[in-house]
């Protein structure tokens, strides 16, 4: 099966459905610009031809190529798969890498892995590269990644972004409250919880907190700063 959204003024879908024995890919063009992504998405599977996408729990596989999200952008994406409650998230990425990162993975690549569900007190968790935990982390759990962390959902607990070393890494949270947070060997307490979605860096040895409208000018930097040879 392959569907694919009506084309605007004669460019390229941005969207494009493959069905497969493992469940559905979605190819998402890494050209386009994300909010155009997301309209087109969300039209594919909540509009008229949602109901295609009506049944039983699907896995599904989101390939949005080799651009670079910020983690506004990959919860506005998430967002629009959140609306069918039956698709359930097992890889995203650039899916050539993410769908054999286990038996090919090459010295370097960075892999990004998706958590569901709560991470309950007292629970620990350690993923190597990036992670996005689509769930609350209660207090007391404990998050360890080698690369970055993102929680939609309330962070809570503990969490350990750079474990391997890697100063650049940072902690996201939708709702920022977390009992400890520390980047490389960096540790440091958070404030008050707000609102706002906001993420940890480090500067220089000082642990810093920002709000996310931040981030993308910041990430413009950590780039240039050689990140993406370190990965």
């Amino acid at each position: 099966m392959i569907l694919e959204s009506e084309p605007l003024m004669d460019h390229r879908p941005p969207v494009t459905v493959k069905g497969t024995r493992e469940g559905l890919t979605f190819l998402l063009d890494e050209r386009a610009d994300v909010e155009r992504v997301c309209t087109y998405l969300e039209t594919l599977i909540t509009g008229e031809t949602g109901k295609l996408f009506e049944g039983p729990t699907v896995d599904i596989y989101v390939d949005y190529g080799k651009r670079s999200l910020t983690p506004q952008e990959t919860w506005r994406i998430l967002d629009v798969f959140r609306k069918r409650d039956n698709f359930l998230l097992r890889a995203w990425g650039h899916l050539p890498e993410a769908r054999d990162a286990a038996s090919r993975r090459q010295p370097g690549t960075r892999i990004q892995h998706i958590y569901h569900g709560l991470v309950r007190s007292g629970q620990p968790l350690s993923f190597d590269g990036d992670v996005v935990i689509i769930g609350d982390v209660n207090p007391s759990a404990v998050v360890e990644a080698t690369g970055d962390i993102y929680v939609f959902g309330r962070l809570l607990g503990i969490a350990h972004a750079g474990v391997a070393g890697d100063e650049t890494a940072v902690v996201a949270a939708a709702e920022f409250a977390p009992m400890q947070i520390r980047i490389a060997d960096v540790v440091s307490r958070a404030p008050q919880m707000r609102a706002t979605m906001e993420y940890a860096y480090l500067d220089g040895r000082e642990m810093r907190v920002a709000e996310m409208k931040y981030f993308l000018p910041w990430h413009k930097l950590r780039k240039r700063s050689g990140r993406e040879e370190r990965r």
